[in-house]
């Protein structure tokens, strides 16, 4: 299977060798392509209808498609042109064999590189003439949830992101529309449609690799020893190392008091967060909710991120904390400089069941288009 293993330490792994490669300004190309409905396809690899490329950080998009196979390409048995797509498509890539490829769930068996393989195989009769290395092949997807988690913007992913980060949507269609047009004969639509999403993916690879994508989850990124950080991505790190620490001040010099209380891991954490943002704003009031107003615990105005603390106890448990927490997303409502709430958790004791699927469930379900939130439970 093409692309890079789903294991996110591996991702991020990848993506770091990606990056440099992209600071060197090495070659890459988009690839992505349309084709026949795959539930219609029955026995055999969905038809090809077009596969559009388009080279990252530079040039514009290009594409081999039935519209554009030479007159008379078509034959008596109607697979022609899609033989001159495929033999067009492989001729490209072999031609190329050093440049880095970034795609959108391309590693799939029935839809991917393999299928273009399988479906080459299928018509010509014989193998493919050139394999797409697995370490050259990477999916866009995979690589922006590794790092700003599984629901970085709601389904279908591709066309939100591609909205979230303000690309025009003229052409692009969604995959069963596609199919449906290739099965009409639509050939121009589906050529349009093509080539506008490997644009889209183009263009988001470009801002994603200079960390400048915009998500559900990411406010921006900001500048820190000659390099660029994600502000979320960075707060929740410094949150679930922060355990870490508190572990190593347990065992201070000459038994001196360690961090005893909430308050104290408020000051601990607004220190952490000063060695990155120079703007932090404690107790900054939000509207009124329910016959109360609260307070933020820290407000970072240059990226318009809100961070609140939370610690367990015996009285907050599962269910508890989600109504908490719903309550504190309903006071964000009304804020327009507020883009995005993180949450922290602390739960050092353990005392709340199931962490990692409470974050995922809380996450998913207090995030909306306005305003997108990060639960973080720490508690190892």
């Amino acid at each position: 299977m093409i692309g890079i293993p789903s294991n996110p330490k591996s991702l991020r792994e990848d993506l770091s060798i990606l990056r440099d490669q992209f600071a060197r300004g090495e070659q890459m190309v988009a690839i992505h392509y349309a084709c026949e409905n795959i539930y219609d396809a029955g026995d055999h690899p969905p038809k090809v209808a077009c596969i559009a490329y388009c080279p990252i950080g530079r040039g514009s998009a290009g594409s081999f498609g039935h519209l554009g196979a030479p007159r008379g390409e078509e034959g008596d048995d109607g697979d022609a042109a899609e033989k001159w797509v495929l033999r067009q498509y492989f001729e490209m890539i072999k031609q190329n064999p050093t440049v880095t490829i970034i795609h959108w769930n391309m590693n799939k068996a029935d839809y991917g590189f393999t299928a273009l393989e399988s479906r080459y195989r299928y018509l010509l009769g014989e193998e493919a003439p050139y394999r797409v290395p697995q370490d050259r092949a990477f999916d866009l997807d995979d690589l922006v949830a590794a790092e700003h988690g599984e629901f970085f913007v709601r389904h279908p992913r591709l066309s939100n992101l591609a909205q979230a980060n303000h690309l025009t949507r003229q052409h692009a269609l969604l995959g069963r529309d596609e199919a449906d047009r290739f099965a009409a004969g639509d050939h121009g639509a589906v050529h349009r449609s093509a080539e506008e999403k490997v644009r889209w993916i183009a263009v988001m690879a470009e801002l994603f690799l200079s960390g400048s994508l915009t998500t559900d989850r990411s406010v921006g990124s900001f500048e820190f020893a000659n390099g660029r950080l994600d502000a979320i991505q960075t707060v929740v790190t410094l949150a679930q190392r922060s355990l870490y620490v508190h572990r190593e001040l347990s065992r201070r010099h000459g038994e001196r008091t360690s961090l005893v209380d909430e308050y104290d891991n408020q000051d601990f954490l607004r220190g952490l967060l000063r060695m990155f943002f120079d703007d932090i704003r404690s107790e900054n009031y939000v509207p009124e909710y329910a016959g109360s107003n609260s307070r933020i615990d820290f407000f970072l105005p240059d990226v318009k991120l809100a961070i609140e603390l939370k610690h367990t106890r015996e009285s907050l448990n599962s269910a508890k904390l989600g109504e908490e927490l719903i309550v504190d997303r309903a006071r964000y409502a009304e804020r327009s400089d507020v883009r995005h709430l993180i949450c922290l958790v602390f739960d050092y004791e353990g005392r709340l069941e199931n962490p990692r699927g409470l974050e995922a469930d809380i996450s998913r379900e207090m995030t909306d288009e306005r305003t997108g939130v990060t639960v973080v439970i720490i508690d190892r």
